[in-house]
């Protein structure tokens, strides 16, 4: 019954940082959503790249960052025409590569960076064998 994927849904300590991190890499915000509860508004961006679609959102209540150990969403990956060429940009960008670039067993070579909140951010190209 599922026919694609719809989003996929970060929980951010820090909205703003959340959204210049992802713009950074591409994405254009899309709606922006204020939603008041009880507790106080829970804040919504919208962000996309090429159909690609990421939901933000900063909670009203203080959160601890997700600890590494955690289960959930581990980590983004981003596939790329030239490695080399995405590892250049994302150091000009001033992100620093938290592992690779190296090659995996599935068949591509990888480098992984770190988001705003402790997410692994991945990119990788596949590798003709």
């Amino acid at each position: 019954m599922i026919t694609s994927l719809a989003h996929i849904g970060l929980r951010t300590q820090n909205i703003a940082a959340a959204r210049e991190f992802y713009r950074s890499l591409g994405f254009e915000p899309q709606r922006h959503i204020e939603i008041e509860e009880a507790r106080g508004t829970i804040v919504v961006q919208f962000m996309q790249i090429q159909g690609t679609v990421l939901e933000l959102y900063q909670l009203p209540w203080q959160t601890d960052a997700r600890a590494p150990q955690d289960s959930g969403i581990d980590h983004l990956a981003w596939q790329v025409a030239d490695l080399p060429a995405a590892e250049r940009w994302i150091i000009s960008l001033g992100y620093p590569l938290v592992e690779g670039p190296c090659d995996h067993p599935a068949g591509c070579r990888y480098f992984m960076i770190a988001g705003p909140d402790g997410e692994r951010v991945e990119f990788l190209q596949p590798l003709n064998r």
